[in-house]
């Protein structure tokens, strides 16, 4: 009799962790991993040859500060990179172009940052037109890449 008592007690302790856990990764861990999918997209995306990457990163949140363009209260994600590269402005976008990237040319990008030190980019991003094919041997150019989506993930919940 005492065996099936501590069985069941055993048996509800391991159900209840299970449980917290669960509404853990519900309200703490979930919305970062599918971020971080959605921002591999970029990060992971293989460098051109010549190039070599300055800094990365990713951000994602609630509300996130009226941009990148106003989520409505979806959540978003922004990942980016600062890459240096010999290549040409018509070498980079055709490698990056099919994507939905975003790509800033040296100057043309404006750093922008909210409340919550989250921190993307904004610019103009040049005419395909007016891209030019001349290599920067001499000189790397530095570039951004940028990739801005919204997404979604199952059980969403949110208590922002």
């Amino acid at each position: 009799m005492k065996r099936s008592v501590k069985w069941k007690i055993t048996v509800t302790f391991v159900l209840v962790g299970l449980c917290v856990l669960f509404m853990f990764y519900v309200l703490v861990g979930q919305e970062y991993v599918y971020a971080k999918k959605y921002a591999n997209r970029l990060l992971k995306f293989e460098l051109p040859e010549k190039t070599e990457v300055i800094e990365q990163d990713f951000d994602y949140g609630v509300l996130y500060g009226g941009g990148p363009w106003g989520s409505g209260g979806r959540p978003t994600v922004v990942a980016y990179k600062r890459i240096s590269t010999e290549l040409s402005e018509k070498e980079i976008d055709k490698h990056y172009d099919t994507n939905d990237f975003e790509i800033y040319f040296d100057g043309l990008e404006d750093l922008k940052v909210n409340s919550n030190g989250q921190l993307w980019y904004e610019g103009t991003i040049k005419d395909k037109n007016v891209l030019s094919s001349q290599r920067n041997e001499n000189k790397k150019m530095e570039v951004i890449i940028q990739y801005r989506s919204e997404f979604s993930y199952p059980f969403f919940i949110d208590f922002y």
